[in-house]
C-alpha cells in the first residue's frame, strides 16, 4: 500500500480532488452553473501547472474537452484561442529567431559587443547582460542563455585563473552568470515576440475589452521597464550583493578576440538574415507609417511576422542549394509552448466570459480601500513570488482575468492591472524552477540555490517597485 501511494502523483490527486469537491458542491447563488464548472477546471489545470504533475502543454490541452462536455462551450469555441492571431505573431517570432541562430548572427552580435565591453569586471558583466537582454526580446530566452553560458562559463575560469583574490573570482562567476539569466528574463518584457505572457495579455485584452495593443505601443511600456529593471540590477549584482571590482586581464581580451576569429568573416547568410530581422523589426516599429501605403493599409504586426518568416524559406542562403530557413531547422519551433499559449488564453476567455472572473472580482472589492497605489503593489508582488513556483503563462493566464475584473469593478482601467502583473510574471529571480534561464545557470554547478536567492529577492524588490511606478505614471498615457 506505501508503494503504491510512493507512486501516486500527488499533483495529480490533489487536483482531482479539489476539482470533484468543487464539481460536486453546490454552486453559489448569484453565480451560472457554466462559471461554476470553470472554477472547477480552473482549479485542476492550475494545480497541474503549478506540480507539473504531467506536462505543462498536456495541461494546456484540458479545456479542449472539460468545456466542451461540461457545456461551458462548444468545441469549436473553445478551440478558437489556440489559433489565436498573436500565437502566429509568435510562431513568425520563433522562426527569425531561428533563422539569426542556424546563421549564427546571434553569436557574432554577442561577441562584437564582448570585445568592447570594457576591462573591469562590472564593465564585463554589464556587456554580457545587455546582450542577453537584446537577444531575448526578439529570441526566446532559453536560446539566449544558452547561447551566452559558455561563452560566460570560459571567461569566468580565465578571470578565475588571473585574479589572486579567489573570493572576487568567485563573486564574478556568480555575478556574470547570473546577470546572463536575469538580462534574458527581463530583455523578453520589452516586446510582445520577448515572452509568452505579453502576447497572452495582449489577446485577453483585445478579445474580451477590444483593446488592439500594437508592438509599438507595448513597446513604449515594456522597453522603459526594462532600461530602469536592467541597469539597477547590474548594479545590484556587482555593487551591492557581490564584489566585482577588478580589471580584467590581456588573456581574457584574447579569449573574446579568438572566439570571434573563430567564426571568420560575415557569411551571406548572416547578412541576409540581418537584413531580414531590420525591416521586420523596423515594420514592426513603424507600421502606421507602413500603413499610410494604400495596398497595405490592413498590414498588422501579426502579417508582417508572417511576411518575415515566408521570406526566409524563399530566400537562398549562398550556399549551395539552402534557404535561410528550412522545415528541419523549423521543427525546432516550440509547439508545446504555442499550445500552452492557446489553452491558457482559452481558460483566461472562458473565466471572464462566464462571469466568474467578475464574481472573483467583486469578492475582492473591498480591497479598494487600500487605493490604486498599494493595489498595483500587493498584484504586482503577489505575482512575482507566486511566479517563482509555477510558469509564468500559467499564473498569468489564471490571474489576468481575475485582476482586470476586479478592475472594472473599482472604477480602474483593466489594461493598467493586467499590464502590471504581466510584466511581473516575468521578473521571478530567486529559485531554478522559475523561469529556464535560471535553471540553465544552476544547471553549470557554479551556481548555489542560496546564490540565486541573495541576488534573486533584491531583484525581485527592485522589479516591483519600477513595474508598479510605470503601470501607475506612464501606462496609461500610452495604453487605455
Amino acid at each position: 500500500m506505501k508503494k503504491i501511494l510512493s507512486n501516486l502523483n500527488i499533483g495529480l490527486l490533489v487536483g482531482s480532488i479539489l476539482f470533484l469537491v468543487l464539481f460536486l458542491s453546490p454552486k453559489p447563488y448569484d453565480l451560472s452553473i457554466e462559471a461554476w464548472h470553470v472554477a472547477a477546471v480552473a482549479v485542476l489545470i492550475a494545480v497541474l501547472w503549478a506540480t507539473e504533475a504531467i506536462p505543462l502543454f498536456v495541461t494546456a490541452l484540458f479545456p479542449l474537452v472539460f468545456f466542451p462536455l461540461l457545456g461551458i462551450s462548444s468545441f469549436s469555441e473553445t478551440a478558437i484561442p489556440y489559433a489565436n492571431k498573436n500565437i502566429f505573431l509568435f510562431l513568425g517570432g520563433f522562426i527569425l529567431a531561428l533563422s539569426i541562430q542556424k546563421s549564427n548572427l546571434h553569436e557574432r552580435i554577442a561577441l562584437n559587443i564582448l570585445r568592447f565591453a570594457g576591462k573591469t569586471g562590472p564593465t564585463l558583466i554589464g556587456g554580457f547582460m545587455f546582450v542577453s537582454a537584446f537577444l531575448s526580446m526578439w529570441m526566446m530566452n532559453t536560446s539566449t542563455t544558452l547561447m551566452l553560458l559558455p561563452i560566460g562559463i570560459s571567461v569566468a575560469h580565465i578571470i578565475n585563473e588571473q585574479n589572486e583574490v579567489k573570493e572576487q573570482s568567485s563573486d564574478f562567476a556568480k555575478a556574470l552568470l547570473l546577470g546572463i539569466a536575469h538580462a534574458a528574463s527581463i530583455g523578453g518584457m520589452a516586446t510582445l515576440v520577448g515572452t509568452a505572457p505579453n502576447a497572452i495579455f495582449a489577446s485577453f485584452i483585445e478579445n474580451n475589452y477590444g483593446v488592439e495593443i500594437s508592438f509599438r505601443e507595448w513597446m513604449t511600456v515594456g522597453l522603459p521597464v526594462v532600461l530602469f529593471l536592467l541597469p539597477l540590477s547590474w548594479f545590484a549584482l556587482t555593487k551591492v550583493v557581490y564584489s566585482t571590482g577588478f580589471s580584467k586581464g590581456t588573456e581574457t581580451s584574447l579569449h573574446l578576440q579568438t572566439q570571434h576569429e573563430k567564426l571568420g568573416p560575415m557569411t551571406i547568410a548572416e547578412k541576409r538574415v540581418a537584413i531580414i530581422f531590420a525591416i521586420t523589426a523596423a515594420s514592426w516599429m513603424f507600421r502606421d507609417l507602413l500603413q499610410l501605403i494604400p495596398f497595405l493599409a490592413n498590414l498588422t504586426d501579426h502579417v508582417i511576422a508572417m511576411i518575415s518568416a515566408i521570406t526566409l524559406f524563399l530566400i537562398p542562403d549562398g550556399d549551395k542549394d539552402g534557404k535561410l530557413m528550412d522545415w528541419e531547422t523549423a521543427q525546432k519551433v516550440p509547439w508545446n509552448l504555442l499550445i500552452l499559449f492557446g489553452g491558457g488564453l482559452s481558460l483566461a476567455n472562458a473565466v471572464a466570459s462566464t462571469g466568474l472572473a467578475a464574481w472573483l472580482g467583486n469578492g475582492l472589492e473591498p480591497f479598494g480601500v487600500l487605493g490604486l497605489m498599494a493595489l498595483i503593489f500587493a498584484s504586482v508582488t503577489l505575482i512575482v513570488f507566486l511566479t517563482e513556483l509555477t510558469s509564468n503563462i500559467a499564473t498569468t493566464s489564471v490571474f489576468l482575468p481575475v485582476i482586470a475584473a476586479l478592475a472594472i469593478g473599482l472604477g480602474e482601467d483593466p489594461v493598467m492591472f493586467g499590464a502590471s502583473i504581466t510584466l511581473a510574471a516575468s521578473c521571478a529571480f530567486m529559485l531554478p524552477v522559475a523561469t529556464p534561464p535560471n535553471l540553465i545557470v544552476y544547471g553549470s554547478g557554479l551556481i548555489s540555490i542560496r546564490s540565486m536567492m541573495i541576488s534573486g529577492v533584491v531583484l525581485n524588490i527592485i522589479g516591483i517597485i519600477i513595474i508598479a511606478l510605470i503601470s501607475v505614471f506612464l501606462l496609461p498615457y500610452v495604453i487605455s
